[in-house]
């Protein structure tokens, strides 16, 4: 675990885990948060077509473009994870689909040991269309009760691949649809009808589940994982550095981030 950053430094250590993985042959399973609450594009998106800046600025919100792609995610109450894998690890070579289910296996566990049932999307789900990735459950994401609580993100090189994604402890809708554009007529009706699409693991148990609790859960599940050996570390001079310097050229910039 890396505890609560910032966005810039939060991509840009991914980044550098990721960095760092392909180089020396050895996966990482990275947790942390968020602060500010944040929203990060996918790497595709339009930053003047997806988000509202006045009400980004209003509400005190920063905003952040992902390496990986789908649509933009409110990061906020929730424990993140990240995944590196080298290209030398037999989960690159399982291919896309099939490495995104291996990975969400043990989150399900981790939910179901906090409470919560929870399963791997159908194929083919679709929800309504917003720049909202939690409005769009897709087949990569979990489910709990037909609506999502877990949605991820994959990027893949030559190299390697990085996954990483939201189990978000509790909802703040009216916050997400103020700060992004969407169809619908004001920021109420498009709350409303997530709802009926999105959830979180504090609702779902009907209890609070907090950072610590679900990152708990999370590093026993993916200690028990079949084939996984898991050991505490924590970032490297070398990894810190490489974080700064893409902090530096690329996430800690807005005309990088703006970018589309």
């Amino acid at each position: 675990m890396s505890g609560i950053g910032n966005p810039y430094e939060n991509m840009a250590t991914d980044e550098a885990l990721f960095n760092a993985a392909c180089k020396s042959g050895v996966p990482v399973l990275r947790l942390y948060g968020w602060a500010p609450a944040t929203i990060s594009l996918g790497f595709a998106q339009r930053a003047s077509e997806a988000l509202d800046f006045a009400e980004i600025e209003k509400r005190h919100v920063a905003w952040v473009r992902r390496p990986t792609g789908g649509r933009a995610v409110l990061h906020d109450m929730e424990v993140t994870y990240s995944v590196s894998v080298p290209r030398s690890d037999p989960l690159y070579t399982m291919g896309l689909e099939a490495s995104y289910e291996w990975i969400c296996r043990p989150i399900i566990v981790a939910l179901l040991s906090v409470g919560v049932s929870a399963a791997l999307a159908p194929h083919g789900s679709t929800g309504f269309v917003s720049p909202s990735c939690f409005t769009a459950p897709g087949t990569t994401d979990i489910l709990t009760r037909q609506r999502k609580i877990v949605g991820s993100a994959q990027m893949r090189t030559r190299d390697g691949f990085l996954q990483h994604g939201s189990v978000v402890l509790k909802n703040d809708l009216e916050k997400l649809f103020a700060v992004i554009r969407t169809s619908q007529p004001n920021t109420l009706d498009a709350a409303r009808t997530a709802s009926r699409l999105m959830t979180s693991v504090s609702d779902e148990a009907h209890r609070t589940v907090s950072f610590d609790e679900m990152a708990d859960a999370l590093v026993a599940a993916f200690s028990a994982a079949e084939g996984v050996r898991l050991l505490p570390d924590s970032i490297t001079a070398r990894e810190a550095l490489n974080a700064s310097e893409i902090v530096t050229g690329k996430y800690g910039r807005e005309d990088w981030n703006a970018l589309r």
